[in-house]
């Protein structure tokens, strides 16, 4: 094959259409069915506040933006994580998270919610941005990186 096989390429070239979406959609909480607060400890933590982790080489806050961005394209239109409060001081971080689905089947939503953050939340955070390195022996070897709390959250007032 030569060069000039390829030399109309860009005619066909089609960019997908979640590339094309520049920075993160708004956010809408009437095109959500559910909403939760979510806080998350370390489980078996090695510190004792966010601001310890830089000893491990862990930038916490850029790293747990980062896997939110990255939750919140992979799941565009299904669930959303928003970062409600994450201090320097405190050893825990709180988030809210929004899904489609109904509130109906309060067994099929907690199930739901636990594969998103025990499977891709968690996951993405140990390995991806390195948490492993702020969680002792036990969270290692449990392969648990959190303990968490699941509270509904209505924002309609009543």
């Amino acid at each position: 094959m030569s060069d000039p096989f390829f030399s109309n390429y860009k005619a066909f070239v089609v960019i997908p259409a979640d590339e094309k979406q520049m920075g993160p959609e708004p956010f809408e909480p009437k095109d959500y069915a559910s909403h939760f607060i979510l806080t998350f400890s370390l489980y078996d933590a090695v510190i004792s506040s966010w601001r310890e982790a830089t000893k491990y080489k862990v930038q916490a806050k850029k790293g747990l933006t980062n896997v939110i961005d990255g939750f919140n394209a992979k799941r565009r239109g299904t669930a959303r994580l928003h970062l409600l409060e994450m201090e320097e001081d405190q050893a825990y971080f709180v988030l809210a998270l929004s899904l489609k689905i109904q509130k109906d089947n309060e067994k099929a939503v907690m199930e739901t919610i636990t594969n998103l953050l025990e499977k891709d939340f968690a996951t993405d955070l140990l390995i991806g941005e390195t948490w492993y390195q702020i969680i002792g022996a036990k969270g290692k070897f449990e392969r648990k990186l959190f303990s968490y709390s699941v509270q509904p959250y209505d924002y309609r007032p009543k």
